[in-house]
């Protein structure tokens, strides 16, 4: 959100488990139009190999929302 503040676009990474607590933060900064992307819970003590393939799911997410949020 700070960087957002700065005119940076970003994105940020949720877990599912975490999704409505994210846009709840976004609502209470006026930052509601922050981009989301969110992928499957957990990710905590998961190998490496596990992640980047949650990661690569929602790459075309990733990439449309810091191409449509900028």
């Amino acid at each position: 959100m700070t960087m957002e503040g700065r005119g940076i676009p970003t994105a940020t990474f949720v877990t599912h488990a975490f999704d409505s607590y994210a846009r709840g933060l976004c609502h209470m900064q006026a930052m509601e139009s922050l981009p989301i992307v969110v992928i499957p819970h957990p990710i905590a003590a998961r190998p490496v190999d596990d992640l980047r393939q949650k990661v690569r799911k929602v790459h075309a997410d990733l990439r449309a929302a810091l191409i449509n949020h900028a």
